[in-house]
């Protein structure tokens, strides 16, 4: 946000920012909408915010940090930029792989011979061949045909094309066999990370305010629960798909308590709406010493239908243990200077929409969460980031 933004916004509110607080927010715009809800409570409201004020006023309070906003602006696509965008996902995912015990005699494609026997091998896969058991899979060296061994065939359905894996192979007289396959994965030694004061998240979206068959008494079921909460500190994520009405979007946001934070991530078909603090879809954000994963969850499509036997959540640890959101390069595939939808930072939550089907997991410490809707099931869900318990919300 520019400076002449700012200071607008703190016009319009009735306040004059001296220059200290101005650079403050500029660094740090994400606490504008905090300051301006806590000062907006006080008793007393100077006509002129300094930074001492602002320190004042933000003294104590849980914030959020964005660690990674993925969108990103893209740049002109050439060639090179494009390998240089597959290269950073290669080598970022080879580093958490490096890690690995399963991978014995880690090799280069270049580096496989009549001798090899038993070895592994870091690889990109660039094609699944049809009818077979086989796959094409490349490093910076080269590439080469590999075939999964019948018994884990299984292992192949779990891989999709453009991710980095790890093989354990065998070279014998009918080529190079998989024995095994080893994803980057979460680490297995990994504590619970949890706040020291309570903090609760509620996790929303999928509303559908705008659609015939919005469930009105669900939603009234859920104002009515908004309105018995005396949570402290409360954060409530809208993950996308409240209306494409902009009239909808302030009726519902005017409903979520004054004293909570309000975050907000557009789906697909949301306007834009800057009254609530706004971040990216998908984005990477701390609470304290919590990672959180947030996305509105329409790139879980393309893979609802690679796997359509699995629920949201469980398509959602695939991607976990693949370490990267959206590996599948398609036209929707935004290039830049390198990928930020590596998952080089674990997290501790992991929550989206879109698919309208409710589900929670626990996975090596990461909490992972799939949204109802109010089209379907209004099921939903909040955690206490202390205690790391979760409480379902049912309003059917």
């Amino acid at each position: 946000m520019e400076q002449q933004e700012i200071v607008k916004l703190f016009l319009k509110k009735g306040f004059q920012l001296d220059s200290l607080s101005l650079d403050f927010f500029s660094q740090d715009p994400n606490k504008i909408n905090f300051f301006l809800e806590e000062i907006g409570n006080s008793a007393a409201k100077p006509s002129t915010i300094t930074l001492d004020i602002v320190k004042s006023a933000l003294k104590g309070k849980t914030q959020i940090q964005i660690l990674k906003g993925f969108s990103q602006e893209q740049k002109k696509i050439t060639t090179e930029k494009a390998i240089q965008f597959f290269i950073d996902r290669y080598e970022k995912i080879k580093k958490i792989l490096n890690g690995r015990l399963d991978l014995v005699n880690l090799v280069s494609i270049n580096k496989i011979n009549s001798k090899s026997k038993k070895f592994s091998i870091i690889a990109m896969v660039k094609e699944k061949i049809p009818d077979t058991d086989s796959i094409v899979v490349e490093d910076l060296t080269g590439e080469v045909v590999v075939r999964f061994q019948e018994k884990i065939s299984s292992l192949l359905d779990q891989t999709v094309l453009d991710e980095v894996i790890g093989l354990v192979c065998e070279a014998g007289s009918e080529g190079i066999v998989v024995s095994n396959t080893i994803w980057p994965d979460v680490p297995l030694k990994r504590d619970v990370t949890q706040t020291k004061e309570d903090v609760f998240c509620l996790f929303i979206s999928d509303i559908h305010m705008d659609s015939e068959k919005f469930n009105h008494e669900s939603y009234k079921k859920f104002l009515s629960w908004l309105n018995q909460v005396k949570y402290d500190n409360f954060y409530i994520f809208v993950l996308g798909g409240v209306s494409s009405k902009i009239s909808d979007m302030k009726e519902f946001f005017s409903k979520l308590p004054e004293k909570s934070e309000r975050i907000f991530l557009r789906g697909e078909d949301d306007p834009e709406f800057s009254d609530v603090m706004n971040i990216t879809d998908p984005s990477l954000i701390k609470i304290d010493n919590i990672t959180l994963l947030l996305s509105h969850g329409g790139f879980l499509e393309k893979y609802s239908k690679i796997w359509p036997n699995l629920q949201p959540e469980k398509i959602m640890l695939n991607l976990l243990k693949k370490r990267h959101i959206d590996p599948i390069f398609d036209s929707c595939t935004k290039i830049f200077d390198q990928d930020y939808f590596v998952l080089d930072t674990v997290p501790d939550i992991f929550t989206s929409g879109h698919l309208h089907s409710p589900g929670i997991l626990n996975y090596k410490g990461t909490t992972i969460i799939s949204n109802g809707s109010f089209l379907t099931q209004p099921i939903f869900w909040v955690i206490n980031l202390r205690t790391r318990e979760t409480f379902k919300l049912n309003f059917t």
